[in-house]
């Protein structure tokens, strides 16, 4: 068949779908019948282990997958004999690519081992999601106002991994705490999928779909078209939070706290915000570590952030950070040549959000810097009363040294397709920089762990 009959075939079909918008819609979020309370707090434990997840597509993934590995083959049994350090996460805090594998493992446990590379890291899902969108039926309710292709996506995670389960399981106590994030388009900020935000806009997370969660957080702009919500904010018996009254009064007093209580008061005036447009994740935080520095902002410190009756029974507070940010490709700068212009749009927003993720980081750290104590003998003479000895374990992919095909990990593309032997390259890069860390070796130390095995 040549290219021209093949178009005269369509050519009719198309013209009926121009001609003929569809009415289809994005699904409702399910509104909140009754008050619910905020993020369920981590179980106190001698160990809290908090997980951050970058953004960066399937790179992201694998590059987690390789951390979460080597956390599951690390012995501790102080809650339970024969569990692992990753068995200790209480939180997890993600952004787009990452948001993929921690919603679920969240969902699905240690079968992440067993079925995610099938399931995601080695399946070609750029190819599959593209097949979707071009098939008559959704090429049809793709000429909706009111439908695009963030939509699709959240059908394709539904259908692949995350079937119905719901937002609720990922704050039971069946496994650490997770938190999704994605950026509110017009508002600019993060958008965590958490019972309190929800309660806020009146929506019930315990029936609000996984899948359309990560959707909204792996939605990158031009590529995929938001995620909507609808804002039922006044609709429910929420009260308004003590901790946007409060942050609303401090303008110079604390105004970290009241641009954020400003930001989730905008939510309350629902009838200037009835809609709610959310995209990729990364957009307002790449590194996922905002849900935690939001959660301290709140509550004026770690303390309140993350509970007293929690920090009064933990020895020790263990951060991973796994930061798979893709690195800007360098050859431009040996020639005079203009770059193309997806080189210049990436470079453009790669390098802004750069520097936020250093200023997020900083701050960050400024934060949790009270906790770290002189560890010289003598430096607490009473066990009892010593605050948490902590533990900031950096995982950045640009300070690997593996390559593939000749070229770093961290030039893979930001996107859902890995090259041959990239999810192996990835998956034995974050094993081996989170083993080798100097943090984690002296983690290992101070839990009498060695090489892996207890002593």
């Amino acid at each position: 068949m040549t290219r021209r009959t093949l178009l005269g075939l369509l050519l009719p079909t198309l013209l009926l779908l121009a001609g003929c918008t569809s009415t289809a819609r994005f699904p409702d979020n399910p509104p909140l019948l009754s008050a619910r309370p905020g993020i369920t707090p981590v179980t106190p434990d001698s160990t809290m282990v908090l997980l951050t997840l970058s953004g960066g597509g399937s790179r992201a993934s694998a590059f987690a997958y390789g951390v979460m590995q080597a956390l599951a083959r690390t012995p501790v049994g102080e809650s339970i004999p024969g569990s692992s350090l990753l068995d200790e996460v209480d939180m997890i805090s993600a952004v787009s690519g990452g948001s993929i594998i921690a919603a679920y493992y969240g969902l699905h446990g240690d079968r992440l081992f067993r079925d995610f590379r099938s399931d995601f890291l080695e399946r070609d899902v750029r190819d599959e999601i593209r097949q979707h969108m071009v098939s008559l039926e959704n090429l049809s309710r793709l000429s909706s106002t009111t439908f695009g292709s963030g939509d699709i996506l959240d059908e394709y995670f539904r259908e692949k991994l995350f079937g119905e389960h719901s937002l609720g399981e990922l704050f039971d106590d069946q496994g650490p705490v997770v938190v999704i994030n994605a950026t509110d388009l017009f508002k600019g900020s993060r958008f965590g999928f958490t019972p309190e935000l929800f309660s806020l806009i009146c929506s019930d997370s315990d029936h609000f779909p996984v899948a359309r969660a990560v959707a909204a957080s792996s939605a990158v702009p031009l590529i995929f078209t938001p995620i909507t919500l609808k804002n039922r904010a006044g609709s429910c018996d929420y009260p308004t939070p003590r901790w946007i009254r409060i942050g609303l009064k401090e303008q110079k007093d604390n105004p970290r706290r009241y641009r954020l209580a400003t930001t989730w008061s905008r939510y309350l005036l629902q009838p200037e915000h009835p809609y709610i447009h959310l995209l990729d994740g990364g957009l307002a935080d790449n590194l996922g570590l905002r849900a935690l520095m939001d959660r301290i902002i709140i509550h004026d410190g770690l303390d309140e952030g993350l509970g007293k009756r929690v920090l009064g029974q933990a020895k020790r507070i263990v951060l991973i950070e796994i930061d798979a940010a893709a690195r800007l490709p360098s050859e431009w700068e040996m020639q005079p040549d203009h770059p193309p212009q997806s080189v210049i749009l990436d470079a453009a927003s790669t390098t802004p959000l750069s520097n936020y993720n250093f200023e997020t980081r900083a701050y960050l750290h400024s934060q949790m810097g009270p906790w770290l104590r002189d560890n010289g003998p003598g430096s607490c003479p009473d066990p009892a009363n010593c605050q948490p000895e902590l533990y900031i374990i950096e995982i950045n992919l640009e300070e690997g040294s593996a390559t593939l095909n000749g070229a770093p990990l961290s030039n893979l593309p930001t996107d859902f397709r890995l090259p041959p032997g990239g999810a192996d390259a990835l998956i034995d890069e974050g094993d081996r920089l989170l083993q080798a860390h100097p943090e984690f070796r002296r983690l290992l130390r101070d839990l009498k762990i060695e090489d892996g095995g207890e002593r």
